[in-house]
């Protein structure tokens, strides 16, 4: 990501900030998608309590309180670029630990049992496809048990102009080729939403 497309990325987030406030809909969620997406996400590991957490794009920090709502202990660290959005999310959840960081240029040196990238590459902005590929491998490095992610998938028919859609396929192959051989795609969970799972080692049947 250039400087311009990160600065294309801040502005709008803080303008939809200006105008939403601490709602879903500063990020473009409705409150009943943000919960179906954490929902499936969150299929990643069943069994995530007392594990390590960053959450990738983190903005206000809706995926913590989501999972501090069901009672899940872990310990969580959320990263975005927009520093308001760090601020409002360190505001609603003063216990939680939130960065402003910038992956891409700046080091973490800290490894996390679970990643989750959840909505952070809808909007569309120059060379996004080798952005995510770049960050996927930046993360996966620090991570000891599986990364999920998801994003709009570019086989739904109808398209909103500034929203950005990936092939899933595409995403599958550069995981399986490049990051681990266990890898899981599912296009079943929501309509044209992909969830792309990313293991260290290989996963066990789960009842």
């Amino acid at each position: 990501m250039d400087n311009l497309s990160k600065q294309y990325v801040i502005s709008f987030f803080n303008r939809h900030l200006d105008i939403f406030g601490n709602r879903p809909e500063a990020l473009r969620w409705t409150h009943k998608g943000q919960q179906e997406h954490y929902r499936n996400i969150l299929e990643v590991d069943k069994f995530i309590r007392g594990s390590s957490i960053l959450d990738f794009g983190c903005g206000k920090g809706d995926l913590y309180g989501y999972i501090k709502e069901r009672g899940i202990d872990v310990k969580y660290t959320g990263i975005d670029i927009n520093e308001s959005l760090i601020n409002l999310a360190t505001t609603n959840h003063p216990e939680a630990r939130f960065l402003c960081l910038d992956i891409l240029q700046d080091k973490l040196d800290e490894l996390f049992d679970h990643i989750i990238i959840c909505g952070v590459f809808n909007l569309k902005f120059q060379d996004i496809e080798n952005t995510v590929k770049e960050i996927l491998t930046k993360l996966f490095a620090i991570c000891k048990n599986s990364l999920a992610f998801n994003a709009l998938s570019a086989h739904n028919p109808q398209k909103e102009y500034e929203l950005n859609y990936l092939y899933p396929e595409e995403l599958f192959k550069f995981a399986v080729t490049t990051l681990s051989p266990y890898v899981s795609l599912r296009h079943d969970s929501m309509n044209y939403v992909f969830n792309l799972f990313i293991y260290r080692q290989k996963q066990e049947i789960r009842e």
